[in-house]
């Protein structure tokens, strides 16, 4: 039977179940989460506004705006778990085995749970995706069509430098949607992913105040100084040691509701604890049933295969 109320482990799944619950991934500051039962989403294109058709003696031209499907995308769950077994002699002779167990059964649902989107930005690069028309392109670093048949990418493709970082963020604000209006992007708070190998430069990009140039002697340094506008910009630099693919990968992403960065789930893993008396044995359980998804087209981030 699984132990409810009342039974000898449930303060402990209680407790297990409230952590993981409060736990806050550092990809919190920069994904949406989303808790429902929605697996298959599509974006629709949207008549264009402020464009109404002209007329000349009361004829009027009517002006024809395509309708439908734009850059489908079908989201699947998947699912993760991890089952440990143990001997009643075990749990007996030492009484701390099972919270220790639940210990290591709460990290890797939380490394789980914190990989997951770290693993689904470097498949972006290869992920492919509806393209807008007809075809497919890979989500990130991929060619996307808008309505008048003109095409915008999110890729910048150089090391993360200053100069390349305003570069994506120009790319940000010039982004548009299926119409071919601006956004909007890349006017509020920004994350700046990169793994631990550019944590250090992607501090001194954003927030030193003077710009990264080299001089002859400190002298001149201090008198040809500029100041480096990255530095004004709201950056929140996020290092992750997930990004393990190419080291050099970074991105640039608009956080808020306007990140197109989606962290799907049910609901929280949680932990189910067994005692089984025919065989003497404790079995503990934790299943994750979620997604990660990059929204197409992806509005709100640019990145940086190197």
């Amino acid at each position: 039977m699984a132990y409810n109320i009342g039974d000898k482990y449930a303060p402990l799944v209680v407790e297990w179940n409230q952590a993981i619950t409060e736990f806050q991934p550092t990809w919190s500051r920069f994904a949406n989460v989303r808790a429902d039962n929605v697996f298959s989403l599509q974006n629709y294109a949207d008549i264009k506004p402020g464009v109404l058709a002209s007329y000349t003696s009361g004829d009027i031209t009517e002006a024809g705006t395509s309708y439908g499907s734009f850059a489908e995308q079908t989201v699947t769950a998947l699912g993760f778990g991890r089952r440990i077994t143990l001997t009643g002699r075990d749990v007996a002779l030492d009484p701390g085995l099972v919270d220790r167990k639940a210990s290591e059964l709460l990290s890797a649902a939380q490394m789980t749970v914190e990989s997951s989107v770290y693993d689904a930005l470097e498949g972006g690069f290869t992920a492919p995706v509806d393209n807008g028309a007809g075809g497919t392109t890979p989500v990130l670093d991929g060619t996307f069509y808008l309505q008048d048949g003109s095409t915008q990418n999110n890729a910048v493709n150089a090391a993360l430098s200053a100069t390349s970082l305003a570069s994506a963020r120009q790319k940000l604000m010039e982004w548009k949607n299926y119409n071919g209006d601006p956004m909007g992007l890349g006017m509020g708070n920004l994350a700046l992913i990169v793994s631990p190998k550019n944590a250090d430069l992607a501090e001194q990009i954003t927030k030193s105040p003077l710009a990264r140039e080299t001089f002859q002697t400190p002298d001149l340094a201090a008198a040809g100084a500029f100041i480096n506008p990255q530095s004004m910009r709201p950056y929140d630099v996020i290092v992750s040691p997930f990004l393990t693919a190419d080291d050099d990968d970074w991105f640039l992403v608009q956080t808020g509701p306007q990140s197109p960065i989606v962290y799907w789930t049910a609901q929280a893993p949680k932990l189910v604890i067994e005692e089984h008396a025919v065989n003497q044995t404790v079995e503990m359980s934790v299943l994750l049933y979620h997604k990660v998804y990059i929204q197409t087209p992806p509005n709100g981030i640019i990145a940086s295969n190197v």
